[in-house]
């Protein structure tokens, strides 16, 4: 299958990543501040037809955590699977999974994290979706399974160690460690290497140097015996399809899935990706 072209890259990021190539090597102190506070920045962007029909078919609720509204989505009846979408992502973008799982017997449920989709903010932290996920767990847990995409397979990774129950996961383009996503945020905003050394500095100043351990998803998978389905596409831009494997290889007894030429994001509406994952999730059922 071709790649697809490469989209057009927006003239606002196009500015962005001219200020930061240009100037960031003379004044790194200050660019290196701007990209700390962009690093917590989330962006959202338009609801396809499909996100918004099912946004239309769902139980909508909110549960607030440390203040915010967090908007919750639910679909179906059964035993509970939670999807867990990436950064800037929305609880929405499990809608090609919504039919196959309801019909089987399934109840789906996600969210929009603070700063995301309905839910209220500009920024957050892993450590703030953290304490949604929990919430959740706490609500509807344990779960039959889960269902994550992108930096929500670090996220369920942290929060599996720390104590949330599922049974099975399947995990869609994850990064294996917190370098990986910064190495994507440094290639998407062109950072120049003074500029991202001195933004890690800082963030390793604000939550400790800890952090590199908490989060890596290789380190937090290694003892898990929850059986998994990691599917990463060779073509995908944002994190490295070699991240999933890597994560694979780390915890016992995961099935690698390789695809190709869907990309980040298009993989979440490829019918036999999710076929795969749905047929993953039903064998959990009878063991």
């Amino acid at each position: 299958m071709p790649k697809r072209n490469t989209p057009p890259i927006h003239p606002v990021l196009r500015i962005i990543r001219f200020m930061f190539a240009s100037l960031g090597p003379v004044f790194p102190g200050f660019f290196a501040k701007r990209a700390y506070n962009m690093w917590f920045t989330t962006h959202r962007y338009k609801t396809p037809a499909a996100e918004q029909k099912a946004m239309q078919s769902a139980q909508q609720s909110t549960i607030n955590i440390t203040g915010i509204d967090v908007a919750v989505w639910s679909w179906g009846e059964g035993k509970p699977v939670l999807f867990m979408h990436g950064w800037s992502g929305r609880g929405t973008q499990v809608a090609s999974f919504i039919e196959p799982l309801t019909r089987t017997g399934y109840r789906v449920i996600s969210y929009d994290a603070p700063a995301h989709g309905e839910t209220d903010g500009k920024q957050t932290s892993i450590f703030q979706v953290y304490d949604v996920v929990m919430a959740l767990h706490e609500m509807y847990g344990p779960f039959h399974a889960t269902i994550t995409h992108s930096f929500g397979g670090m996220l369920l990774a942290y929060a599996m160690s720390s104590g949330l129950s599922t049974d099975r996961a399947v995990v869609i383009c994850p990064p294996a460690d917190i370098e990986s996503l910064l190495g994507n945020f440094q290639r998407m905003l062109a950072l120049p290497d003074n500029v991202i050394l001195l933004m890690k500095q800082r963030l390793y100043t604000m939550y400790g140097l800890g952090l590199k351990t908490r989060l890596t998803t290789i380190n937090n998978v290694r003892d898990l015996d929850c059986p998994s389905l990691v599917i990463h596409d060779e073509d995908d831009t944002d994190l490295p399809w070699q991240d999933g494997k890597r994560i694979t290889d780390a915890w016992p007894g995961a099935e690698f899935v390789l695809t190709r030429g869907l990309g980040h994001r298009r993989i979440l509406r490829d019918a036999a990706t999710i076929n795969r994952a749905v047929e993953f999730i039903i064998k959990g059922r009878s063991e």
